[in-house]
């Protein structure tokens, strides 16, 4: 019992203190997490943010008022801090440090996979070097890029040893603050978020961390402290778990299909399981984004470093790979030699909704498969047609509406769930000469699409085809 409630103490302490002091923050990066973190942050008067963002276009962009990639929300809430005087910009750390004396500095730039899966360190390790030449007073680096297990610690040398070299007689203070925005959903994940984890050394990292938070967490929301090698391996199991999900339920709808089963149903008859629950169970052609990916690659390349192999986490991987290959080879099977004289069109090229993103998006292997076996392909994203042509250029059309590609495609493969191709109805596909839909997101009623005459191919819901198949 004693145990327990040091426990809850820990996890819940009260800092009221620590809410009246004026931060000056600097946040290392202007990317989604980047961004996002500064411009919520910017959002308290007693908050002042500066973002550090090398790119030169990229920030010509941000003052110029525009959020360089699709976050709903963002533009406002970037345009309020711009607006009053509480979030700045600037080209380097030494810049930013030379403006103010940062209590807080957050580390939020890209640690994108190595070939083998590793994550690549090299940006968070330059930006540790630069912070240690210039940094002169008393601030807590924060660790909220997704790191492997070990790196704050790492990073706390880095600037140590660029203090020694300096001759300054100050201690690094370091913390993993571990990041849980959702693209799409990013600013109202962190306004409202349903937990914060803070990795932490010491009290007075403690306290400026809650400081900063405090504004953000309501009375259920718990602010999670723990060790610095905690929080950097809670988002990495974090999001091997969601993915972990994805994975089981795309292979469950595999099995579906081979055996008669709704994927539906049975997602229904499961999730209603409190144990459960509904979150990541929607079959599909797999996940994507710069998260979930790279995260999984990463946490099996730790589990070869630490001998423990992270077996789960490698078929989750290789798992989401075989759902792409499955669903590209349907529509393959399908056309057979005469795919070559057929135009393809898809809608949706975004790794999920209401984002731009095509890091890892299915789109990308799909579209590529079908341009390997001779296909026309013929596009459209309400958001993320400009990304994919910096991938395929004129390698494919691109279309300026969905209804287009009703218009000018053989058949059609629905690759993101985009709330505009939800409107249409299964009369409208009658458009499309093969009557041919694939989608890869279980979009519409299978019935509805078989009684009005489409061939309609899903993920896991492919009973209803082959009982009107029988049935003819």
């Amino acid at each position: 019992m004693k145990l327990k409630m040091l426990v809850m103490c820990m996890l819940f302490f009260p800092l009221s203190r620590a809410s009246t002091i004026s931060n000056n923050i600097i946040v290392v990066g202007a990317g989604y997490v980047g961004l996002v973190t500064g411009a919520c942050f910017a959002q308290q008067p007693s908050n002042n943010v500066i973002i550090v963002e090398k790119d030169a276009q990229k920030l010509q962009t941000l003052l110029m008022g525009k959020v360089p990639f699709v976050e709903p929300g963002l533009d406002a809430v970037m345009n309020e801090g711009l607006r009053t005087g509480r979030l700045h910009f600037s080209s380097c750390i030494a810049d930013a440090c030379s403006m103010v004396n940062p209590n807080a500095l957050f580390l939020c730039v890209g640690t994108p996979s190595r070939a083998d899966g590793s994550a690549d360190l090299s940006y968070v390790y330059q930006a540790a070097r630069e912070i240690g030449t210039v940094l002169s007073n008393c601030c807590v680096v924060i660790d909220k890029s997704t790191v492997p297990v070990g790196t704050a610690r790492k990073v706390k040398a880095i600037i140590q040893q660029e203090f020694a070299c300096r001759g300054l007689n100050l201690v690094a203070m370091v913390a993993s603050n571990p990041e849980f925005l959702q693209e799409g959903s990013a600013v109202k994940n962190f306004v409202e978020p349903d937990r914060v984890v803070v990795g932490v050394e010491s009290e007075n990292a403690r306290d400026i961390l809650y400081g900063l938070y405090k504004p953000f967490l309501k009375e259920t929301v718990p602010f999670l402290v723990m060790s610095l090698e905690s929080a950097e391996l809670t988002k990495y199991a974090a999001n091997a778990m969601l993915a972990t999900r994805i994975s089981f339920v795309n292979q469950i709808a595999l099995l579906a299909d081979r055996t008669g089963a709704d994927i539906k149903q049975v997602r229904d008859g499961i999730a209603t399981d409190k144990r459960i629950g509904s979150c990541f169970l929607n079959a599909g052609v797999g996940y994507g984004g710069s998260c979930f990916p790279k995260d999984v690659k990463a946490l099996v390349d730790m589990g070869h470093e630490y001998w423990v192999p992270m077996t789960l986490a490698s078929d989750v991987d290789a798992a989401n790979t075989a759902q792409r290959n499955y669903f590209l080879n349907m529509i393959l099977d399908y056309y057979g030699a005469s795919i070559a004289h057929k135009t393809i069109g898809i809608w949706g090229l975004s790794f999920k909704p209401e984002t731009d993103d095509i890091r890892y998006a299915p789109s990308i292997d799909i579209i590529a498969g079908l341009l390997a076996q001779g296909a026309q392909v013929i596009v459209y994203d309400p958001a993320a047609q400009n990304n994919v042509y910096n991938v395929f250029a004129r390698n494919i059309r691109y279309a300026a509406t969905a209804d287009q590609i009703l218009s000018f495609c053989d058949s059609l493969v629905i690759l993101t769930e985009w709330r505009e191709f939800l409107h249409h109805t299964p009369v409208d596909f009658l458009r499309l000469p093969d009557r041919v839909v694939f989608d890869g997101r279980n979009c519409f009623d299978p019935c509805e699409m078989t009684r009005c005459g489409v061939c309609y191919f899903t993920v896991g819901r492919n009973c209803y085809q082959s009982m009107t198949s029988n049935v003819a």
